[in-house]
C-alpha cells in the first residue's frame, strides 16, 4: 500500500537529521529546502500510487484486471491494425487505456459505456464435499461452470442502473473481451435487467408529521395484523376486501409537502446505494427507513424478488419469499426501481393512548 505524503516526509526528515551538516538549516517550513522535501514527498507518492495500481491491475488472470478492462472499454472506438493486439491503447495513468488524444471529455464519457462491472469465479473447492456423491459433484461442476469468469457489466441510464444495449453493444463488448482475454480462457458475459423487489411494510408513524387519511386507520392496522385477528377483525378484513377498499393515495406523503414520500423515497436510494452485484441486507433496510422523517417504527413484514421477465416470456416470472433470508445479491447485480414495489401499512404511533 502507498504511503502517504506526510510518512515520505518524516523519512526524509529523519534521513536528514542524520548529516550533522545540515543541522545548521532553518526549521521555517517555508524555507527552501522544506519545500523542496514536500516536492519530493509528493513525486514518491504519486509513483508509489502508480506503482500500486499497477500491481493491482496490469497483471492479467486476475478478476480485478478483468474488471478495469471492462470499465476502459470504449464502444465504438475503432481498432488500430498497427497495434500488437489490433487496439488503440496507450500507457495512461499507470495502465494501458483506449487512446482518447482526439476526444472530447464529453465524447470519452459517452463511449465508455460500462459503469458497472462485477467479476466472480466459481472455486473448485467450494464444490467438493467428501460427503456428497460422485455423481452429485459432478453435476454441480458443471452447474456451476467451474474454470468460468463471469462478468456482470451494467450502465447508467437517466439516474439509474440499467442493463447496457443488447445485443448492439452488448454483443462490441463481448467481441473486446474475447481479444484480449488470456488464451484458453472462459468468459461468461451479462447485462440483465435488474430484478424484481417487492416489500411488504408495518410502519409506525408520527401522525403529526407524516399524513394519514383518518378513514384508512383501521384498515391498515388490520392489514398489519394479518395472521393473529380475532373472528370478528377478519371479518371487517373481508368485508374490506369485498367492497375493493382503496385507501387514501396520499397516505405516507409529508403534512407539509403532499408529493413526498419519506418511507418510499428511503427504500428507492438504499437500493440505488447498494454496491453493484452487492448483498440486500434487511437489517440495512430498515436502518434506513429508521432515519426517514416521521417514522417511529419500521417493520419489513416480508421480501420478494425475482429475475426481471424476459421480453419473450408470456407471463410475468414467480416471485420468491426471500423473507427469511438475512441478506442475497440480486442475479442482474442490482435491483430494477421501475419495478420497485412497496406495499407500506401507515399505522399512527399513538401506544401511549392505548388500553392497558
Amino acid at each position: 500500500m502507498a504511503r502517504t505524503i506526510a510518512e515520505i516526509q518524516n523519512e526524509i526528515l529523519l534521513e536528514k537529521g542524520k548529516y550533522t551538516s545540515l543541522n545548521n538549516l532553518t526549521q521555517s517550513k517555508t524555507s527552501v529546502w522544506n519545500l523542496w522535501v514536500n516536492i519530493v514527498a509528493t513525486a514518491v507518492w504519486l509513483h508509489e500510487k502508480i506503482v500500486e495500481k499497477n500491481a493491482l491491475i496490469s497483471r492479467p488472470h486476475t478478476l480485478n484486471w478483468y474488471r478495469e478492462q471492462a470499465l476502459n472499454f470504449h464502444y465504438g472506438t475503432p481498432l488500430d491494425p498497427d497495434s500488437s493486439n489490433g487496439m488503440s491503447l496507450v500507457w495512461k495513468e499507470g495502465s494501458y487505456q483506449f487512446d482518447t488524444t482526439d476526444l472530447s471529455p464529453e465524447q470519452i464519457e459517452s463511449s465508455k459505456i460500462i459503469k458497472y462491472c462485477a467479476v466472480s469465479e466459481v472455486d473448485l473447492g467450494t464444490i467438493l464435499d467428501t460427503e456428497k456423491k460422485p455423481e452429485q459433484i459432478f453435476s454441480d461442476f458443471f452447474h456451476n461452470k467451474i474454470g468460468v469468469v463471469f462478468i456482470k457489466v451494467a450502465t447508467v441510464k437517466g439516474d439509474q442502473i440499467a442493463k447496457i444495449d443488447v445485443p448492439n453493444e452488448l454483443y462490441a463488448f463481448k467481441e473486446y473481451i474475447a481479444k484480449i482475454k488470456d488464451a484458453g480462457n472462459q468468459v461468461h458475459i451479462t447485462s440483465d435487467q435488474g430484478d424484481i423487489l417487492k416489500i411488504n411494510l408495518n410502519v409506525y408513524i408520527d401522525p403529526l408529521q407524516i399524513y394519514i387519511n383518518p378513514n384508512d386507520i383501521e384498515y391498515n392496522q388490520l392489514k398489519s395484523l394479518t395472521g393473529i385477528l380475532t373472528p370478528e377483525q377478519k371479518d371487517k378484513l373481508k368485508k374490506y376486501e369485498l367492497e375493493g377498499y382503496e385507501p387514501d393515495s396520499k397516505n405516507g406523503s409529508l403534512i407539509t409537502d403532499n408529493e413526498t414520500y419519506p418511507i418510499l423515497e428511503a427504500a428507492k436510494e438504499h437500493l440505488r446505494n447498494i454496491e453493484f452485484n452487492g448483498a440486500f441486507v434487511k437489517t440495512y433496510l430498515v436502518d434506513a427507513l429508521q432515519k426517514a422523517a416521521g417514522v417511529k417504527i419500521p417493520i419489513l413484514t416480508k421480501l420478494q424478488t425475482s429475475v426481471a421477465q424476459n421480453p419473450n416470456d408470456e407471463l410475468a416470472p414467480e416471485l420468491y419469499d426471500v423473507s427469511n433470508l438475512e441478506y442475497f445479491i440480486p442475479k442482474a447485480g442490482y435491483f430494477d426501481l421501475d419495478t420497485l414495489t412497496v406495499e407500506v401499512n401507515y399505522i399512527p404511533y399513538n401506544f401511549y393512548r392505548d388500553k392497558q
